[in-house]
């Protein structure tokens, strides 16, 4: 019964932004696009298999409305108003009455200017697409395949999603633009409620980290690692996983190489071997917001004497930038210090193989996913950190054909930054003796 109480409260006290938030989420869109229309589709796409409807990400920022399929937001900036165009009697309004109608305390909450029937967009269009070259903008999909080839799609635009290239071939005087870098930019300094879910996802995700690392050994294979930190999630208290965890051993951890998985229906999966390192990487989702963390750790619970060298120069690397991070660092300037942490350490390294790693791994275009990036509703490459942002800090390596990879999640604030995952092992000594349950 406590355990019951405490995820009630728990989903009581993430109910997301007020009407309030959200009207100043759609103002200062508006703003920063005031001489144009900004188009969001909501998720239009029903998936069965899935852990929940899962909404876009932009859509639900603005709206609030995470059970919406298939309506149009406008967020017109001459008029600083917006417009929501709802699906007509969607097919599973006779079953339940939808989120998406314009009656629902839902809808009335986002506190949107204009809540009509999608037929009623091409009205909208009409008078914006045929008087001047109104600028029409975007956000391309995140990590999504082309619809059709180059030379069958029906604009000159090609990242243009098919619903957007129709609305632009009706009327070809719309500048359509892809602003996704600036639309998902508006995010990153986030709310009093926005940090409140992310702390709780951070906290989640440390759990199932946890149970992943104590999971490895040889024989086990990398698919049921990953499903039980999927398990953790929920069990922990999240809605589940914001992606599909990763348990990457031996040459399928070595990066971009765990990306293949995305498209593979084996996910890559194989059965774990002593020697190899995994890389451990999870998010909890909670509310929508996914947490993001991860380790390297050793399948058979022992670093050789080479990879222990190696992993604890790096993590010494990783907590000096650490240190770093506050309001108005860079990118750049935080990777100077991780190079110079790195060269710090030349003159004592005993093996070759961590003298080929602090050479390779201190120079810049040797190491092409070092990244910050944010913890957001959208993940984005961080260049300038400011207050209030959450993100990850997140040093991809490679070495002697073994992935070398940790990643934590930090609040940033004007001096320093705060981390939001405590409780999990840095050194080979602490991975070790985590892997052994003490």
């Amino acid at each position: 019964m406590f355990r019951f109480l405490v995820f009630v409260a728990l989903a009581l006290s993430l109910s997301g932004a007020d009407s309030e938030e959200l009207r100043t989420r759609r103002r200062i869109a508006a703003a920063s696009f005031e001489d144009g229309v900004v188009l969001i589709h909501a998720t239009p796409a029903l998936d069965d298999t899935f852990n929940g409807f899962h909404q876009d990400a932009l859509f639900y920022y603005y709206t609030g409305l995470e059970n919406t399929a298939g309506a149009i937001l406008a967020i017109d900036g001459p008029s600083r108003e917006s417009w929501l165009f709802l699906p007509t009697d969607p097919f599973y309004a006779k079953i339940l009455p939808p989120e998406g109608s314009s009656t629902s305390d839902t809808v009335k909450r986002a506190a949107i200017e204009h809540v009509v029937d999608w037929t009623e967009l091409e009205g909208f269009l009409s008078i914006r697409g045929t008087s001047r070259r109104m600028p029409l903008y975007f956000a391309a999909p995140e990590d999504s395949m082309p619809e059709l080839p180059g030379n069958l799609a029906p604009s000159d635009n090609k990242s243009l999603p098919l619903w957007l290239a129709t609305i632009q071939q009706k009327w070809p005087a719309f500048q359509v633009r892809n602003v996704k870098d600036r639309l998902h930019a508006l995010l990153d300094v986030q709310s009093a409620s926005e940090l409140q879910t992310v702390r709780v996802a951070a906290s989640t995700t440390v759990k199932a980290v946890n149970a992943g690392i104590r999971a490895i050994r040889p024989g086990v294979t990398q698919h049921s690692v990953e499903s039980l930190m999927s398990y953790t999630c929920s069990q922990s208290g999240a809605h589940g996983t914001g992606f599909w965890p990763w348990a990457m051993s031996g040459e399928a951890g070595v990066f971009p190489r765990p990306v293949v998985s995305f498209t593979r229906y084996d996910h890559l999966d194989r059965t774990m071997k002593a020697g190899d390192l995994v890389r451990i990487d999870a998010g909890c989702e909670v509310g929508h917001y996914s947490g993001d963390l991860g380790r390297t750790v050793p399948v058979s619970g022992k670093f050789t004497d080479e990879q222990r060298e190696v992993w604890d120069i790096f993590v010494a690397a990783y907590l000096a930038t650490v240190k770093e991070l506050r309001d108005g660092a860079t990118g750049s300037g935080l990777f100077d210090v991780w190079s110079d942490e790195l060269l710090r350490h030349r003159a004592t390294a005993k093996s070759a193989l961590a003298r080929q790693a602090i050479d390779e791994w201190s120079d810049a275009d040797r190491v092409p996913y070092w990244q910050i990036h944010t913890i957001n509703l959208v993940e984005g490459f961080v260049r300038t950190l400011r207050a209030g942002m959450t993100v990850a800090l997140e040093p991809i390596m490679s070495i002697g054909g073994q992935g070398y990879y940790l990643e934590d999640m930090f609040l940033i604030t004007k001096d320093g930054a705060e981390l939001l995952t405590p409780g999990l092992p840095y050194t080979a000594a602490e991975i070790e003796k985590a892997m052994a349950g003490n």
